[in-house]
């Protein structure tokens, strides 16, 4: 049965150099980083969140609905697509207006129809839903995350090159001094 010898490192404890002691403690300072970075996104993410249902309040409080006149006829109903059709309306200010909007069922020019307009009084603009709001969100923490985790991924790669470039160089050191007596170059008698 082995013994241990006090003094003498033993194989689950073998001697690190400096750089190496560096190194870890940068690598746990930069994991901590990361779990930081994930959390700041988390926090970006909802700050994102709201700032989207309060643009989709703002929103809906800016549309009104107002009474428009076709332009052209409507096309039929049909298994195509809806094409955008011309229509006249008044906008909130009274502004007299030509915008498009998707209409179908065979409505001939000149048919009354309600149309909803923004703030800015133009028509056919989607309002913000909930899906952008959190589309939004996820774009926001997805950026934070992958910028944030770019940056460390780069810092380790830093310290791995600066930290190997330190071993070899002491590598190097510590065998210019030991090879003389290891190649018995220098024990040799004159």
């Amino acid at each position: 049965m082995p013994q241990r010898v006090p003094g003498r490192p033993t194989s689950d404890r073998l001697p690190r150099r400096r750089s190496e002691r560096v190194q870890s403690a940068i690598g746990w300072m930069l994991l901590l980083a990361g779990v930081v970075t994930v959390i700041v996104a988390a926090f970006t993410a909802a700050s994102a969140y709201r700032a989207g249902l309060e643009r989709i309040k703002t929103d809906a409080a800016a549309r009104t609905s107002v009474v428009g006149v076709l332009l052209d006829d409507a096309p039929p109903i049909g298994p195509g697509p809806s094409r955008p059709t011309r229509v006249s309306y008044v906008d909130q200010v009274g502004r007299a207006q030509v915008g498009q909007v998707p209409a179908t069922g065979n409505l001939a020019a000149g048919t009354p129809v309600r149309v909803e307009v923004d703030g800015t009084g133009r028509v056919g603009t989607e309002p913000p839903s909930r899906g952008d709001a959190v589309f939004s969100a996820v774009a926001a923490a997805t950026a934070v995350t992958l910028g944030g985790l770019l940056l460390l991924v780069l810092a380790w790669m830093g310290v791995r090159a600066a930290v190997v470039a330190s071993n070899c160089n002491a590598w190097e050191r510590e065998w210019r001094l030991v090879e003389p007596h290891w190649s018995g170059r220098g024990t040799a008698a004159p």
